[in-house]
């Protein structure tokens, strides 16, 4: 994912770049852009506002992070791309059993856990 900025707002512009990080690059090389104002583009645009667009003020890194995929995930799928992008079927049945599997001997010591501080 790679994002060009065009905030009107340097505060906001400072934070994200701080959250961005290396995802942050010129606007000829990105794949979309996030902007704080309505503005006319040859490429997506991310709006970011105190009262609509795709993510409110204010926001955590997490909540921007979490939009954001959510807005590229929804690009690749409007440009056909996706396949490239998720893994195979296999691989990721593979992930889900892996998860399943930790999940429950979690939920099992946690349990345990519980009932020696409470002596049951």
């Amino acid at each position: 994912m790679k994002i060009a900025l065009v905030c009107q707002s340097l505060l906001l512009s400072r934070a994200l770049k701080s959250f961005l990080g290396e995802m942050i690059v010129p606007y000829k090389q990105c794949d979309f852009v996030i902007s704080d104002k309505k503005i006319e583009l040859d490429k997506p645009i991310f709006y970011i506002s105190s009262n609509e667009g795709n993510l409110v003020i204010p926001f955590s890194k997490s909540s921007l992070l979490i939009e954001l995929d959510k807005f590229f995930q929804h690009l690749l799928l409007r440009q056909g791309n996706v396949d490239d992008m998720m893994p195979q079927s296999k691989n990721a049945h593979a992930l889900e059993e892996k998860i399943m599997a930790l999940t429950e001997k979690f939920r099992a010591e946690l349990i345990q856990t519980i009932r020696g501080y409470y002596g049951n």
